[in-house]
C-alpha cells in the first residue's frame, strides 16, 4: 500500500465515501508498481464546462523511487 495517499478537492465537498473509494483504488496500484511512495489525487468540479460529462475531472500523481507518473 502506498505510504501516503493525499486526496484534494476543488469546488466540491470531500465526503468519506469519496475518500474511501480513492484509497481502495490506489491500493490496487501497488500490484503493478511496488516502489510507490506517494499518491496524490485531485478531484475538480467545473460548473462552466460545456458538456455535462466534462464537469468532473481527476488528476493523479504517483511518485516513487526514481519515477513520477501523472495522468
Amino acid at each position: 500500500m502506498p505510504q501516503n495517499v493525499d486526496v484534494q478537492t476543488r469546488n466540491m465537498e470531500m465526503t468519506e465515501r469519496i475518500n474511501d473509494y480513492v484509497s481502495k483504488k490506489s491500493e490496487k496500484l501497488v500490484r503493478h508498481l511496488q516502489q510507490i511512495e506517494e499518491v496524490r489525487v485531485e478531484l475538480t468540479y467545473n460548473k462552466s464546462a460545456r458538456s455535462e460529462a466534462d464537469r468532473y475531472t481527476s488528476e493523479i500523481t504517483v511518485r516513487g523511487k526514481k519515477m513520477t507518473l501523472r495522468t
